[in-house]
């Protein structure tokens, strides 16, 4: 395999990988829950309280805080997330799943990503997550066993 097929060939492996995920969330409509929202709602349910803030969800998405805090409203409105005002500082929110927020936790489509690759044979899984995690972080998390 040349050096252009190798490239080709990765931006195709990008390509379905994007087509993936976007085919994950088929709930379009601005009604519905959207990615950025499951992702806060999905940081929120594994989270400690004093974790939950604005200025903690942000980086942890690698998001400035605006669209975050447009998405918390939004989660608030339809009353999936409660905020509540720190005592000591009032410009601090800690933002909370209410009952609903769990509920819609439970229909959380990236199951059935996960699911996908739990189907996977043992070995190319622990490929698979391996080379996600060295993608999307930068490094390598588990050495990979010796032969």
């Amino acid at each position: 395999m040349t050096s252009a097929n190798q490239d080709k060939a990765s931006l195709a492996a990008a390509v379905l990988l994007e087509r993936l995920i976007r085919d994950t969330y088929t709930a379009r409509h601005s009604s519905e829950i959207q990615p950025l929202q499951w992702s806060i709602l999905r940081y929120l349910a594994r989270s400690p309280e004093d974790q939950r803030q604005l200025r903690r969800i942000a980086p942890f998405l690698n998001l400035t805080p605006s669209p975050v805090a447009r998405a918390i409203t939004t989660l608030a409105q339809r009353g999936l997330v409660t905020q509540r005002v720190n005592n000591s500082d009032s410009r601090i929110k800690t933002i909370s799943l209410t009952q609903l927020g769990l509920e819609a936790l439970s229909q959380d489509p990236i199951v059935d990503v996960a699911t996908r690759i739990d189907a996977l044979p043992e070995g190319e899984r622990q490929d698979f997550i391996r080379s996600v995690r060295t993608l999307a972080l930068g490094t390598s998390y588990y050495p990979r066993p010796v032969d």
